[in-house]
């Protein structure tokens, strides 16, 4: 299964590309998304008690907010296991923080997020389908908050341009259709990993170690686009 393979290889710093389809994505049956002008990108929740979630009204889905200190287990209601989740995270610390998916019956997954002090930034969980996801597994030594949000909340790649710093979800609005591409630049100095979401799986785009700038083809029908960075990025798709 492609369930977010290339996100969690960027644990080990190393030029290996990831590229292929997975069998299928949720994204076909996710329901339409309402339209909203948010661009930014900061993850910054709202609140609350440690490991206690917040509901927000507002969204097909209501958004779910965090935040505790250190390790810690965040289980999913039953309604919400089969969903897409974007989830953004802070953490501020100086040691290991990593955040794995787990399966309802306690399995942990691949994880969507490994690294090494502060982090900021915004990655996706449960793409695939046949997947449920039953929470998730916090390891950090410092202080961290958490939003989960539905996947209509993420940022709409709507015109021919779209940047950012560090690890995000775009949702194109349209989505593609026959032949695109995307010059696409990075700045910074670890991995940059893109990869594709259309309804029939996922595509890694790239997967490259520090600066980097190029054009790659955009796959038809693609609905979502991730990106791994530890810098700031910028796409142009024509």
């Amino acid at each position: 299964m492609w369930r977010l393979i290339s996100i969690a290889l960027t644990l080990a710093l190393a030029g290996t590309a990831v590229a292929g389809c997975s069998p299928s994505s949720k994204l076909s049956a996710e329901p339409s998304a309402p339209k909203t002008s948010s661009t930014s990108s900061d993850p910054n929740p709202e609140s609350v008690d440690e490991g206690t979630p917040t509901p927000e009204a507002g969204t097909e889905r209501n958004p779910l907010s965090y935040r505790g200190v250190g390790a810690k287990v965040i289980r999913l209601k039953a309604a919400d296991k089969d969903a897409i989740w974007l989830a953004s995270f802070i953490h501020s610390g100086s040691s290991n923080f990593i955040v794995s998916p787990i399966d309802p019956q306690g399995a942990e997954q691949a994880s969507i997020i490994n690294e090494i002090g502060n982090y900021k930034g915004t990655t996706i969980f449960n793409v695939d389908n046949g997947t449920e996801a039953g929470g998730l597994k916090i390891e950090a030594d410092g202080t961290w908050s958490l939003r989960l949000k539905p996947l209509s909340m993420a940022r709409a790649w709507a015109g021919p341009k779209a940047s950012g710093r560090g690890d995000d979800v775009l949702k194109l609005d349209p989505q593609s259709s026959g032949l695109t591409t995307v010059q696409a630049r990075h700045s910074g100095s670890s991995n940059f990993i893109v990869d594709s979401y259309a309804e029939n799986g996922g595509e890694g785009l790239i997967n490259e170690i520090g600066s980097w700038k190029g054009e790659v083809l955009l796959p038809d029908g693609t609905k979502l686009v991730t990106i791994k960075a530890d810098g700031t990025w910028s796409f142009v798709r024509s």
